[in-house]
């Protein structure tokens, strides 16, 4: 019965592809986070939002954005990284 269980769970989750929303989510979640956040609390809360991703492949997924201008991502030592957003999906609001 095992494999049933995992079968479950893996339908909880979301898959990350290439090409995928992912990267939308990624600049969706530094939005909603006021646009500067640690890296391991972008990975955090993309999991509660239902993403199977580990940590390189996030920092594979945040270079991919870096190199297109999207993020910005500053090492604060070894292990500590802080990800900042550089550009909005959305447009201002309106007042």
């Amino acid at each position: 019965m095992r494999g049933s269980k995992d079968t479950a769970s893996r339908t909880n989750r979301k898959l990350v592809r290439p090409g995928s929303e992912i990267y939308s989510r990624i600049i969706e979640v530094l939005e909603k986070l006021g646009g500067k956040v640690m890296e391991s609390n972008l990975l955090e809360e993309l999991r509660k939002r239902g993403f199977d991703v580990s940590l390189p492949e996030l920092r594979n997924m945040l270079m991919k954005l870096e190199i297109r201008d999207k993020v910005r991502v500053l090492s604060l030592d070894e292990e500590r990284r802080v990800v900042e957003l550089l550009v909005r999906l959305r447009g201002p609001e309106k007042a």
